[in-house]
């Protein structure tokens, strides 16, 4: 399991690791410096320990680091971080980015260090950007919520198009550590070292595409994080695929289609047939017992050919089947004329556990419920960004600006569990949230979210509850996704043979 902070309580936790636990401030800039320091000199294929120094006739040891520092703690670290790569014989130019009198503190400490051991700072030229085998990023850190102009903004752009690998401290300068979004500009990292806490903007919406690889250090501060600390709670988890596995069932020689469960799929609407059929298909290949699809009359045939595991009916045998179902899914392919309002109606009159997706939340946008019927509704909600800020009455840059504050929005509107699809998909019921971190850009494609909803009702008919079969299913989706990519290329991911791998990572991670 893996916990995300914001940037309050991640400096909650500095603070009292400082004022009530007696370790010094200055040594935990220290640490991060030097754990940063080792991180670089991986990357450099050189030896992690400082002492004795490189030697310098070793050309191919010999590096040159130029370092950008800000005036505050973020440029501190950078300034310990030049120190043990001068120690250890590499080139080290560091460039100030603000006025040295602005320095304080342990960040004053650190440059006051840094100069004893001949480092002096210099203005910022491009050209050392094309001399340097790598930079780092100590510009700003984790407190920075205003957006980035001028002077630096022009320095992170010349940074960005010098094609010189960065490192970045704690977080790429100009990235919201909360929400994932890019503030004006920021430094497109190929590695970010982050401390005491993983920042939960690392991993969303924009955050993913500037950070790069991760290496995260508790700074020995772990017996404040793990198990979380009841007074500092974590704003996000991520479990392991293997975790929401194990809360399925296991396949006993007595079982039969029955136990497996009757899921009923509610879609396809004229031209849009194959929506529907990806829905069954990852139903199928996640161990349901027995899919019926509702669909257009003109579909039923076809369908039944193209997959005869599957029971096709038409509208008027909706609320029949509906009683021999134990969840229901509706929206792939519904579209939004009369016939799908009519569906729509009966599926919502029904006591079944729900899965609302596509159109069925463009209908549902139209008529929300009321305040008391928000918090009863046995039904997930999976909406993607432009489908999340219609049923908000917002827009769609608004929602991925704050995701977590859309996905708390939209539980509030309308209870039940919200699946937030996209980058770093978000999973809440009123009180967890879970982040995922498996997928790729290759899933962005039509189809993939009629089979994650195949997928997580799949699960709801196998007993399995809102939230754990909304976790699985977002987990298993990505992460089929991914071997998919991993084998034909992320331009090659299509969502009919992403539930074919599904029914291949089922037994193998479990």
């Amino acid at each position: 399991m893996k916990s995300f902070y914001t940037t309050q309580t991640s400096q909650h936790i500095d603070q009292y690791a400082i004022q009530t636990l007696g370790i010094p401030s200055l040594l935990l800039m220290k640490q991060a410096g030097f754990f940063a320091f080792q991180t670089l000199q991986r990357l450099l294929k050189l030896p992690t320990q400082v002492y004795p120094p490189l030697k310098t006739t070793q050309t191919s040891s010999v590096k040159t680091l130029t370092l950008l520092c800000g005036t505050g703690n973020n440029g501190g670290d950078g300034f310990i971080v030049a120190q043990l790569a001068k120690l250890a014989g590499h080139t080290v130019h560091v460039c100030l980015l603000g006025d040295s009198d602005n320095l304080k503190s342990d960040t004053l400490t650190a440059y006051q260090e840094m100069q004893a051991i001949g480092i002096t700072t210099k203005p910022f030229q491009e050209t050392l950007l094309h001399q340097s085998d790598y930079v780092v990023d100590a510009i700003f850190g984790i407190g920075l919520n205003r957006s980035i102009t001028g002077d630096t903004h022009t320095i992170i752009e010349q940074v960005n198009q010098s094609q010189t690998p960065v490192l970045a401290l704690d977080i790429p300068s100009g990235l919201h550590a909360n929400t994932g979004t890019i503030l004006g500009n920021a430094i497109q990292a190929e590695h970010t070292c982050t401390f005491i806490t993983q920042k939960i903007g690392l991993y969303s919406y924009q955050g993913t595409n500037v950070s790069g690889c991760i290496h995260y250090s508790p700074l020995f501060l772990e017996s404040l994080l793990a198990p979380p600390h009841p007074d500092f709670p974590p704003i996000a988890q991520n479990h392991s695929l293997n975790h929401w596995l194990q809360k399925l069932p296991p396949l006993l020689t007595t079982h039969h289609k029955g136990l497996a469960g009757t899921v009923c799929l509610v879609g396809g609407n004229h031209n849009m047939m194959g929506a529907i059929q990806l829905a069954a298909q990852a139903s199928l290949n996640s161990g349901s017992g027995l899919v019926k699809i509702i669909t257009q009359p003109q579909h039923t045939l076809p369908i039944t050919q193209a997959q005869p595991e599957t029971q096709c009916y038409d509208a008027s045998q909706l609320t029949e089947q509906l009683q021999y179902a134990n969840a229901v899914a509706i929206g792939p392919g519904l579209g939004r004329d009369k016939w799908a309002q009519k569906c729509y109606q009966t599926v919502l009159q029904s006591d079944l556990p729900k899965v609302l997706d596509a159109d069925a939340l463009n209908l549902l946008a139209q008529s929300p419920p009321s305040q008391t019927e928000a918090h009863t509704p046995q039904w997930i909600l999976t909406p993607h960004p432009k489908e999340a800020a219609i049923l908000l009455n917002s827009t769609t840059q608004i929602v991925q600006n704050d995701r977590i504050h859309a996905i708390k929005a939209l539980h509030t509107l309308y209870g039940g569990v919200i699946v937030l699809k996209g980058n770093g998909t978000l999973i809440f019921d009123g009180k967890n949230l879970e982040i995922g971190l498996a997928g790729n850009a290759g899933m962005a494609v039509g189809g993939m979210g009629d089979t994650l909803t195949g997928l997580i009702a799949s699960f709801i008919a196998q007993g399995l509850s809102l939230w754990n079969s909304a976790n699985l299913g977002v987990s298993l989706h990505a992460h089929a996704g991914d071997q998919l990519a991993q084998q034909k290329s992320q331009r090659g991911v299509i969502p009919s043979e992403l539930a074919l791998i599904v029914a291949q990572l089922l037994p193998k991670f479990r």
